[in-house]
């Protein structure tokens, strides 16, 4: 993962289980139009220009997947291999030099490194990165690849936070997801991956598995442009549609890490789905978008691994910032700021993304095998 709270796993990780938050100033263009000048903006050493800042986020994540999974580019060219990115649109309002591909900035990187293998562009909103890794499923199981890496990379530019301004979905003072004085969202950028493989294959290989990707389901509401469905139907079936994939039940989800992207209408719409499944079970749940920012078509890719990260370690992740919660989310157990909770062994660990116009995707995650803390 590439984001504003670094890089190496486990420096996110101890940053993000202290209540860090990598939202700051951002420098990169004039933000004196948007409703906010800050967020999650990667201070590292990275082009300037949106197009080869995706390529130069994605050179970076597709480098460390492959080396946190101990894999080498020769591996690629000897197995049947594949590439899925998602990304919310990406650096494509930036047209004043004509028109962009979706999917421009993945060709650079795959020329340097030699590379000959099928690639997927995905774009459903906020839910590509999520897409990304179920479609990298979807090949493993029905299209005969051996190993897939997918996920999602995004950038910030103006276009999207004076968007975002415009809609009154940005925050004009801070992104904090559940909580009783919370005025939107705040946007961020980077990239994850994830490789993916079959239980054999890595096994074979002596490779080391971090997680089980038990299901994954995605639906849309089909509702407006941007709006979800208030009730929460469509984002409660993908729920449950992931479930039966695995034949597990709602009492096996440990720990959710939710869309909670801070707006009053997201955070209502889950809200309604926490009520309507968890609320006898209450699993752990927690945002980590007041720590990342919201990074668009990255996001459900960053948050999956982080979810894996939470079963790994044995412990949810705190709500950055978060004192207060909303009265809607009271009867829920939500992590605050300051207060990661303890998880069960054998339980599931559960990433939902929920995009504009009502692109809802599930992710289910178990621990590869029983481990004792």
């Amino acid at each position: 993962m590439v984001t504003c709270l670094g890089r190496d796993p486990d420096i996110v990780w101890s940053r993000l289980m202290a209540g860090l938050s990598g939202i700051s100033r951002i420098t990169m263009f004039d933000t004196s139009q948007c409703l906010n000048q800050r967020g999650g903006e990667i201070k590292d050493a990275l082009p300037a220009d949106g197009g080869p800042r995706m390529a130069a986020l994605l050179d970076a994540a597709f480098r460390s997947a492959l080396a946190d999974a101990g894999l080498s580019v020769d591996d690629l060219k000897a197995r049947r291999a594949a590439l899925v990115v998602g990304s919310s649109f990406g650096n494509i309002f930036q047209t004043e030099k004509g028109p962009v591909e979706l999917d421009h900035y993945v060709k650079p990187l795959l020329r340097d490194l030699g590379l000959d293998i099928p690639v997927l562009s995905v774009s459903s909103a906020c839910s590509s990165g999520s897409d990304a890794i179920a479609t990298g499923a979807d090949l493993l199981d029905f299209a005969g690849f051996d190993i897939v890496l997918c996920g999602g990379v995004d950038v910030l530019d103006i276009y999207k936070m004076v968007g975002h301004s415009a809609l009154g979905t940005l925050s004009p003072t801070r992104c904090t997801p559940f909580s009783a004085d919370g005025d939107g969202t705040a946007l961020g950028e980077g990239a994850a991956l994830l490789v993916l493989e079959r239980a054999s294959g890595a096994a074979l290989r002596g490779g080391h598995v971090r997680a089980i990707l038990t299901s994954r389901a995605s639906t849309t509401d089909t509702n407006t442009l941007t709006s979800p469905d208030l009730t929460g139907a469509g984002a409660m079936r993908a729920i449950s549609n992931a479930l039966v994939q695995t034949g597990a039940a709602v009492d096996g989800i440990a720990y959710i890490n939710a869309h909670g992207s801070g707006t009053h209408v997201n955070d209502a719409m889950e809200a309604q789905v926490y009520a309507g499944m968890f609320a006898r079970t209450r699993p752990a749940i927690s945002s980590t978008k007041a720590a990342f920012g919201h990074t668009l078509g990255a996001t459900g890719a960053i948050e999956a691994a982080i979810s894996i990260m939470a079963l790994e370690r044995g412990e949810a992740p705190p709500t950055s910032g978060l004192a207060t919660v909303h009265e809607d989310w009271r009867a829920a157990a939500v992590t605050l700021a300051g207060q990661p909770a303890p998880l069960p062994d054998g339980k599931l660990a559960l990433s939902v993304t929920y995009g504009f116009g009502g692109a809802n995707v599930a992710l289910l995650f178990r621990q590869p095998e029983a481990v004792t803390r």
